[in-house]
């Protein structure tokens, strides 16, 4: 039942991610991969409490989120993040989307299996 909730939370960090990085990126013409950087730290604090109250709430019930379980997850997001960033480039180098926010979503989705297995097993066991 972890997998699906994890799923879910992930989903909205990447609405929460894909929106800001549009609108800062496609709209108002940032650098994407700086962009890119501050979109998943917003998106990954907000997914490291969702999971820390509702994904993992059986082995966390009666744990506060602290600083170094978020610096876990930080650690396991910020791998995601280099696949990230590297499918990004990848795409946007390759294909020069008409839609930079096309790529951000094809490199999200390269990092999400390995931060349900750094989550599951590190930060939230």
């Amino acid at each position: 039942m972890k997998l699906p909730k994890f799923l879910a939370v992930g989903l909205l960090g990447t609405i929460t991610n894909l929106t800001l990085f549009y609108i800062f990126v496609d709209i108002l013409l940032n650098p994407p991969l700086q962009i890119s950087i501050i979109t998943f730290i917003v998106a990954s604090l907000q997914n490291y409490l969702l999971n820390h109250f509702w994904t993992f709430s059986k082995t966390m019930a009666e744990k506060v989120p602290k600083v170094l379980n978020y610096f876990r997850f930080l650690t396991v997001a910020l791998i995601g993040l280099v696949i990230n960033l590297i499918i990004l480039w990848m795409v946007l180098e390759s294909f020069s989307p008409t839609y930079k926010v096309v790529a951000q979503a094809v490199g999200i989705a390269g990092g999400t299996f390995i931060n349900f297995l750094g989550s599951k097993y590190w930060v939230f066991k």
